[in-house]
């Protein structure tokens, strides 16, 4: 899932990102929590790594699987109430976070 930029980031999370049933999550092992990731426009995932798209800055790749630091703010799915994003949250049914930051964990 993709939307516009957003800079505020109001969370942090540490952990890995998985692609499991057709959908890219984030999971913090540390605090259990498992969210979707909704990332700015042009960012791409094709399979292994996603390269993170943020506006004005170096595209940043992050490997599946690997560790790394989310930052961004936690959404609710009407927020996100544009018919594109009915089948993530249909199929992936996960909490929605919209990615303004990420960076490696160490």
């Amino acid at each position: 899932a993709t939307a516009p930029y957003q800079n505020v980031a109001t969370a942090a999370y540490t952990g890995t990102l998985m692609y499991e049933g057709g959908c890219l999550l984030f999971r913090d092992e540390e605090n259990t929590i498992q969210f979707l990731p909704v990332w700015p426009y042009g960012t791409v995932f094709n399979g292994t790594f996603v390269t993170f798209h943020r506006p004005g800055k170096t595209e940043q790749r992050v490997v599946v699987g690997e560790e790394f630091q989310i930052e961004g703010q936690p959404v609710g799915w009407p927020t996100l109430s544009a018919p594109v994003y009915e089948p993530f949250q249909r199929q992936c049914g996960s909490p929605a976070f919209v990615v303004s930051r990420v960076r490696p964990a160490n």
